[in-house]
């Protein structure tokens, strides 16, 4: 059964990607305005840069990424994890072309990454962004309405938002969600 939440929105499914889908997420790349890459990659000079970032955020040896798949199978987003190996919090990272914003596209690829996050047993999420942009205030958004209580404070040029796990009704395991 889909999770009734992608039955609202234009996302079809959100599945686990890897080094193996680099050219979709270069096509999403190519979708995203430069404001917005800048706000996902933290003030990347230009979309050549944030290029060159995908296959290390690709790489399952960083963490695990998912992309949310539009009706026709295009990327509408994509989401990651990152963990260094140590500790017990976990990095969100989400990227959502402009066109495909506020269209439940987030809440998709946050709702499987707090399933996975959850299931690994991370207790703590956190999302790095800038401060007063889109980007902070759309995944502050996205934390609450997930009912995650958020906490926030300034990293040199940085603000992080930070949750604990705990704070959220433990997750119903999703296998692919597919909406028909």
């Amino acid at each position: 059964m889909a999770d009734s939440s992608l039955q609202r929105t234009i996302v079809r499914s959100v599945d686990p990607v890897g080094p193996g889908d680099l050219a979709a997420a270069l096509e999403m790349h190519a979708r995203c305005s430069p404001a917005t890459l800048r706000e996902r990659y933290h003030g990347v000079a230009d979309r050549a840069e944030a290029d060159r970032l995908l296959p290390h955020l690709l790489s399952h040896r960083f963490g695990h990424s998912v992309a949310a798949r539009d009706r026709d199978g295009a990327l509408a987003g994509l989401g990651q994890l990152l963990w260094d190996g140590e500790g017990d919090e976990v990095e969100l990272a989400l990227l959502v072309p402009d066109a495909r914003q506020r269209r439940g596209v987030g809440a998709a690829l946050l709702g499987r990454l707090l399933t996975v996050a959850t299931g690994a047993g991370f207790t703590e999420i956190y999302a790095v962004t800038i401060p007063g942009g889109s980007g902070e205030h759309g995944v502050l958004g996205l934390l609450r309405a997930a009912g995650l209580t958020v906490g926030r404070y300034e990293d040199g040029g940085a603000v992080v938002l930070s949750a604990p796990l705990a704070s959220r009704p433990l997750p119903t395991p999703l296998g692919p969600a597919t909406v028909r």
